[in-house]
């Protein structure tokens, strides 16, 4: 009773369309009675990228808005879990909220109710939207050890306000260039289906991929279903302290089909079961680069079954993976158990089991700090091979200092034994290791702690980038590589370093600049004594 009178409260303060024959009722102790307030209109408020009477706006602003479509109210009602006539609930105001806060081409967004007729027992609802600039040159780029990544292109996250995706892009990094073009609608014609394609180009071969989706967009959907084909031809690299050492071409095909239903459900949990079926075949050939052998070919198509249970306890935090910008933390727990037949009268090159499991929980501490976790389990068992498992654990402590500073500590473990060649864990540059050059250890195991001091100054570049500030420490090890020749190193691994980061608050990819400048605090044959890195990314 209290949890709900304080949500109206809330809710009615933040009220400002007023509809003619209904009034505001601050006189929350009778709402709160109610059981069966109905919805009687919905109201929409689409704000553009900036606001143009805040002070320092210029021409660039200006052109932004003059060129931006907002996005469409029937975009947004799509997304809606809710509709006039409906009994009023707040938990589907809050989980619309959170759906429109997903889409990327959405900065911001709020639900709430903004007025109560008393004569009739009905709400206005009212949904508020802040967009994102959408039409952007796409610019991603990262350089570190001395190697330089890029891509670069035009993206258009919310195609005349539609909310759909189209991307054409170049891109370079350590490994291949190539053109790509994509589409993708996030909620074809308000069926809540999802769609996406994509055809790439390389250097080291050409890809493709089709899929289509009808997820569990809200915890009480009933059903869902999907289908997804892809093929990948690239070349593969293999590194040690950071040099390649070998390379080899690899073929992907990828096909898979899931049907699901809600076993249960409620308004803050659900249990499902899916069942379904994929083809899976890679294979790996010589070129004039391959100096240490293959990988050996393997299919792994099977039939699965996954049973899922969900909570929902979300809360809307700050300064936790970006900053400046609303994140909806899930602190309910999040389990998945998928068991899987590997079976030869699909394509599999034997009969077996494949057995895996995802599980997410977040805690707060205290007011102030809060712990983050997610742990993935994989074994596999074929009656022509040994075992192979896989078992990763991420943990993130983040604790707020004030409104403008935090702390955070990471560590992240993975164990693998008997796995694949291909798919051995790296270790070095963005990958925790920021004092290291890319891929400088690799292994079946590895482990990676870091601690950061995060500032986050008042400070905006001509109001398109917000600034903040990082100091970082960091150790790991990567080891347990069967195929590591005498020379790669498998030592423990320190360093320091501190950098800038720069968020792009306003524009659909959400992507911060990081500018780091990193110390070794161990010494390597062929190790820099100074690591500089430039890189975008979606994380602090």
């Amino acid at each position: 009773m209290i949890r709900t009178a304080l949500l109206l409260f809330m809710v009615f303060a933040g009220g400002q369309a007023q509809a003619t024959d209904c009034e505001y009722q601050p006189a929350l102790s009778a709402l709160a009675e109610q059981s069966t307030l109905r919805i009687r209109a919905i109201h929409f408020e689409a704000a553009n990228v900036f606001d143009l009477d805040e002070p320092g706006t210029f021409w660039l602003h200006r052109f932004a808005n003059h060129t931006h479509v907002i996005t469409k109210e029937d975009t947004l009602r799509q997304d809606l879990l809710f509709t006039e006539g409906d009994v009023l609930s707040l938990a589907e105001l809050e989980e619309t909220e959170r759906l429109l806060r997903s889409r990327r081409y959405l900065r911001e967004a709020k639900v709430s109710i903004s007025h109560y007729c008393s004569e009739s027992h009905q709400v206005d609802v009212l949904v508020q939207s802040w967009d994102n600039w959408s039409l952007l040159p796409k610019i991603d780029f990262k350089h570190e050890g001395g190697v330089s990544q890029y891509s670069i292109g035009i993206a258009e996250d919310n195609l005349l306000g539609t909310g759909n995706q189209l991307h054409l892009d170049y891109a370079k990094d350590s490994e291949r260039t190539g053109y790509l073009v994509s589409f993708a609608s996030p909620n074809m014609f308000g069926s809540h289906w999802s769609s996406a394609l994509q055809y790439a180009d390389n250097s080291d071969g050409e890809s493709y991929l089709f899929a289509v989706e009808r997820p569990f967009y809200r915890i009480s959907s009933p059903w869902a279903m999907g289908f997804e084909m892809a093929k990948n031809k690239e070349e593969l690299r293999e590194y040690q302290a950071g040099e390649e050492s070998n390379r080899y071409a690899s073929k992907r095909h990828w096909l898979q089909s899931y049907l699901g239903f809600s076993l249960s459900a409620s308004t803050y949990s659900a249990q499902r079961l899916l069942l379904g079926f994929r083809l899976h075949d890679q294979q790996f050939t010589n070129n004039a680069d391959t100096q240490n052998g293959l990988p050996p070919d393997r299919d792994l198509s099977a039939i699965w079954l996954e049973y899922q249970w969900l909570q929902s306890d979300y809360q809307k935090l700050y300064q936790i993976n970006q900053f400046n910008r609303t994140e909806d933390i899930n602190f309910g727990w999040q389990w998945t158990l998928q068991l899987a037949r590997l079976t030869d009268w699909l394509g599999a090159d034997a009969n077996g089991w494949q057995l895996s499991s995802r599980l997410e929980k977040s805690w707060t501490i205290r007011p102030g700090s809060w712990l983050l976790t997610e742990h993935h389990l994989k074994q596999q068992w074929q009656s022509n091979e040994p075992s192979r498992s896989e078992l990763s654990s991420h943990w993130l402590l983040v604790h707020h200092l004030s409104d403008q500073s935090s702390l955070a500590a990471r560590f992240h473990l993975e164990l693998g034994r008997e796995m694949y060649r291909d798919e051995l864990r790296q270790l070095g540059g963005d990958n925790g290791m920021r004092a290291y050059p890319l891929y400088f250890q690799r292994g079946q195991k590895l482990w990676v702690a870091s601690g950061e001091y995060r500032y986050y100054t008042p400070w905006s570049i001509l109001r398109l980038f917000d600034v903040g500030f990082a100091g970082f420490v960091d150790a790991g090890r990567a080891w347990d590589d069967p195929w590591q020749s005498g020379e790669a190193s498998d030592n423990l691994l320190f360093g320091v370093g501190g950098g800038v980061r720069l968020l792009s608050k306003y524009s659909s990819r959400g992507t911060m600049v990081h500018l780091d400048v990193a110390k070794p605090l161990r010494s390597e044959p062929g190790l820099d004594s100074w690591q500089f890195r430039a890189m975008a990314k979606r994380r602090f």
